[in-house]
């Protein structure tokens, strides 16, 4: 084979490639809308095109895009998304300064197992979600705005999808 040939058959892999992926998130992004609606019994707003910017901006950190947000939990004091909790297609991001909670992205692929640890020291309720990840962090989330129960098994969930991915064959 010529190499036109080859660089033509190498670009026609690769486009058939990213065609598969965007399918596959697309796909995961259906199922994780589904299943935060279930569990929280809500439909997440994500309207304000200056508020899903902010909070992919400021709490994922600039990592990902608007497209792939599920849900924001905004604890900012304005509420312009610049705080709080994001939900993406492949993602927990936080950045929060209350209780044991800071800045962190979480990929689900990379989540192990998740805890809660309940805990309350002089009256003050402490009680964190842990995530403890494949690599030995672990990151605790004390929001007070989400319910960590609920916050599990949605996480859980989204572990699970991607666990499910590494056993396809192609």
């Amino acid at each position: 084979m010529s190499l036109d040939e080859y660089y033509a058959m190498n670009d026609n892999a690769c486009n058939t490639l990213k065609r598969m992926e965007r399918q596959k998130m697309s796909g995961i992004k259906s199922a994780l809308e589904e299943k935060f609606e279930e569990i929280f019994e809500y439909k997440p707003w994500l309207e304000d095109a200056s508020w899903v910017r902010n909070a992919v901006d400021y709490i994922c950190q600039g990592k990902g895009k608007k497209e792939d947000v599920i849900a924001i939990i905004d604890t900012s004091i304005s509420n312009k998304g610049k705080s709080g909790l994001v939900l993406t297609t492949d993602s927990v991001c936080v950045k929060e300064s209350s209780n044991f909670t800071t800045k962190f992205i979480a990929r689900y692929e990379d989540i192990d197992y998740t805890y809660i640890n309940e805990d309350r020291f002089l009256g003050v309720d402490i009680t964190a979600l842990e995530l403890n990840m494949k690599y030995g962090t672990q990151y605790k989330i004390s929001l007070d705005q989400i319910s960590k129960r609920r916050l599990m098994e949605f996480l859980d969930y989204a572990s699970s999808l991607y666990e499910e991915e590494d056993e396809l064959v192609w």
